[in-house]
């Protein structure tokens, strides 16, 4: 089922920060995270701009799209609901999910497939269900892997209403459990299962689409 709802952040304007990926942990900095290319942008967006008022007729943002989450990378907070105006694709993993290792992998291939000048506006998230995870052994696992998304791990109480509000699939990780919220905020239905690089930058194109009609 397609659901719409406001969202209450600001739309965050892109950079040109680089992908970049396979740092150790250690010599990481800032600008070296694959997740800076969305999450600087996003923090000097907010600067300046003021939130704005949900729309009238539509539902209240999921708490979970509110919910404060650490990039493993940067240790910079964010909320999923502050990527409005863009395509957000949502994938709940676990490191030790062989699953999951070769789903990332096919996103992976996907966004090098992403044409540059779409790049900045689809923004790749993997939460992982390991709630008790520090985040800096899921940026090591981001780092080894080579995998340029953001990467967060999913506090208790947001899996739970994830799990209320997606399905329970989403605290599977070998479920391979993933999402896409269209730009204009519609969140689309929970798939499971693995998805070709193909079938990916189809959904992608589906939600830029929705967005300009």
């Amino acid at each position: 089922m397609l659901r719409h709802f406001a969202f209450i952040a600001a739309l965050a304007v892109a950079g040109g920060v680089p992908l970049t990926g396979g740092v150790s942990v250690a010599a990481q900095e800032s600008t070296a995270c694959a997740s800076a290319f969305w999450l600087e942008p996003l923090a000097t967006a907010a600067e300046d701009a003021d939130a704005s008022a949900a729309s009238e007729g539509t539902e209240a943002v999921p708490a979970w799209m509110t919910s404060d989450l650490t990039d493993a990378c940067t240790g910079e907070t964010f909320a999923l609901a502050d990527f409005a105006g863009k395509t957000l694709f949502i994938e709940s993993m676990a490191t030790w999910c062989t699953n999951c290792h070769a789903q990332l992998t096919r996103v992976k291939e996907a966004v090098a497939q992403v044409p540059e000048d779409q790049r900045d506006d689809i923004v790749f998230v993997a939460l992982s269900s390991e709630v008790d995870l520090p985040r800096e052994a899921l940026a090591e696992y981001a780092a080894s892997n080579d995998f340029p998304f953001i990467f967060a791990v999913i506090p208790a109480d947001m899996l739970r209403t994830m799990a209320e509000d997606l399905g329970q699939e989403v605290a599977v990780p070998p479920a391979t459990p993933h999402l896409i919220v269209a730009p204009d905020g519609t969140i689309g239905e929970m798939r499971t299962g693995s998805s070709s690089p193909e079938d990916l930058l189809a959904l992608f194109a589906e939600a830029r689409e929705s967005a300009a009609s």
